[in-house]
């Protein structure tokens, strides 16, 4: 196979047309208007002359590139195509009546895909005269620099077709993921709660746009918080992506929209295409973006009036808080300070009244703790999913007797320990494991609907949105129970369905088992 058609000059398929040519694949590139082609041949050649320059191709590579794209306004020159990729606009009619002309002008042996990222592959698929040819080759914006394809199988797609595009996704230098043919496949799903949730944190006021992405960043090791994300992608485009999922599967309380989305949309607040989003953005730099981490290359310096420290439950947090000059005890009646890595550890133990208490809020809110305590004005709840050390802030969370010198101590605290802070409102989560949580729950729910293997789920997710880890390798680090935890506390304070942990994820914590078979 060496000639691919790619139909649709748009951004994608300009860019699987220069992906395939760097291949050294011949491409035939077809859309009805011609001023968009010469834009397309435009677009290649500026993409590769920046190669050039970085060093990454030769002058002659590039041109051999662009000499090997053919644009044509003539359907009927797909004749020649020996495997078909379709880019055209996010229209069902549209790409049916593609694939319909498609399947009559095209070889009987040869592949179909659509680039499709919200349509059903078996609705685009039906009126082809073959449709076990028709399969789903979902690319990634922008396409020569995003790893992954999602090879999608449509209920008609034939397993000779599904593993032809997985082979031209290598050698395409891409990274094939087989999904099954569901709303959103996997990443446009999976990645739902991660503004979704982040949405629904900033519109509860448990903490502003900058803090929420700051966490996401530096306490998870996202690329980018979940708000400059929806401004680099377009409000516009997120807010389009929820409804159409929400949509699809009938309304399912996990993927509604929230209306602060639509209520940016329509004051034209669209990101970075605008100027502004949830940030204003002048000559392309972000105005008022999260802060980079501080107390992480130089940690503040020990709390004064804390010397001995009594660590439960962590010893990686007992080993940074030694490090950090503090004296370890054992015994609570001992210390000047109090770290509990759960709400479990407070059972039966009752310390000096004015000694501050910090407890590991993921799961409990620390107003709801606070009733255990003589002295519910000591104690402080902290963020410790993940944990405190393997992240570079720590999410700090009050309760509503909580004094604010108790809270003023476990900030110090933390950054003493070489660790920046966010002051965050109480509730079960917090921040960082609300959002994991959710990431993780979605994966669990598109694991047993079958829509792919857990290693193709965080394949896909670590591929097309650049996760750092993928949702499920998250549980198996964070614990399933854990995670399990935190969606039933969120359920219980909020009373709210989209928190309904998925059947698997019980499942796998009820046998002890971790998220991979």
């Amino acid at each position: 196979m060496r000639r691919i058609g790619v139909v649709g000059a748009g951004t994608m398929g300009t860019g699987i047309a220069q992906v395939a040519a760097q291949a050294k694949f011949d491409v035939l590139l077809y859309d009805v208007d011609p001023a968009a082609l010469t834009r397309a041949l435009r677009r290649v050649e500026a993409d590769l002359e920046r190669q050039v320059a970085r060093g990454r191709l030769t002058r002659e590579e590039a041109a051999e590139a662009v000499a090997r794209i053919t644009t044509t306004t003539a359907l009927g020159d797909f004749a020649r195509a020996e495997f078909v990729i379709e880019a055209a606009p996010e229209e069902l009619e549209l790409k049916r009546g593609l694939f319909e002309r498609l399947d009559r002008l095209c070889r009987t042996e040869v592949v179909l895909a659509t680039n499709t990222s919200s349509l059903s592959v078996t609705q685009i698929g039906a009126l082809a005269g073959r449709p076990e040819r028709v399969v789903g080759m979902h690319f990634f914006n922008p396409v020569p620099a995003m790893r992954l394809v999602e090879v999608v199988a449509g209920d008609a797609s034939g397993e000779a077709a599904l593993q032809a595009a997985e082979e031209l996704t290598r050698a395409l230098g891409k990274e094939p993921v087989r999904v099954k043919d569901t709303p959103g496949f996997i990443v446009n799903r999976v990645a739902r709660p991660y503004s979704g949730e982040a949405l629904r944190l900033l519109g509860e006021q448990v903490a502003t746009v900058a803090q929420i992405d700051r966490i996401a960043r530096l306490a998870c090791g996202f690329r980018m918080g979940p708000f400059e994300l929806m401004d680099l992608v377009g409000l516009d485009i997120n807010f389009a992506v929820h409804r159409s999922v929400f949509e699809q599967y009938f309304g399912e309380p996990r993927f509604r929209p929230h209306p602060l989305q639509e209520r940016m949309v329509k004051a034209g607040r669209l990101g970075r295409k605008t100027g502004v989003g949830w940030y204003c953005y002048e000559d392309g730099t972000t105005v008022g973006g999260p802060e980079p981490a501080r107390y992480a290359a130089a940690p503040a310096p020990r709390v004064p009036e804390v010397n001995r420290v009594a660590v439960l439950g962590d010893p990686d947090l007992a080993d940074l808080t030694a490090s950090a000059g503090y004296r370890l005890v054992d015994c609570c009646a001992d210390a000047d300070l109090i770290v509990l890595a759960g709400p479990e550890l407070l059972e039966g133990r009752q310390p000096d009244p004015r000694v501050v208490v910090l407890v590991e809020a993921s799961t409990r809110s620390t107003t709801e703790m606070a009733g255990r305590m003589v002295n519910p004005a000591r104690l402080v709840g902290y963020g410790g999913i993940p944990r405190v050390s393997r992240r570079q802030l720590v999410e700090v969370a009050p309760g509503l007797r909580t004094d604010p010198s108790a809270t003023d101590l476990a900030v110090r605290f933390f950054h003493s320990l070489g660790r920046d802070t966010e002051v965050v409102a109480d509730g079960p989560g917090l921040v960082a494991a609300r959002l994991l949580a959710c990431l993780v729950n979605e994966a669990a729910f598109a694991l047993q609907e079958g829509v792919a293997t857990a290693a193709g789920i965080d394949a896909a997710m670590r591929l097309g949105v650049n996760y750092p880890k993928g949702p499920l390798e998250w549980a198996d680090e964070i614990g399933p129970d854990r995670v399990l935890a935190v969606l039933e506390g969120l359920r219980q304070q909020t009373g709210e369905e989209r928190y309904r942990a998925a059947t698997y994820l019980r499942k796998r914590v009820q046998a002890g088992l971790g998220m991979h078979a």
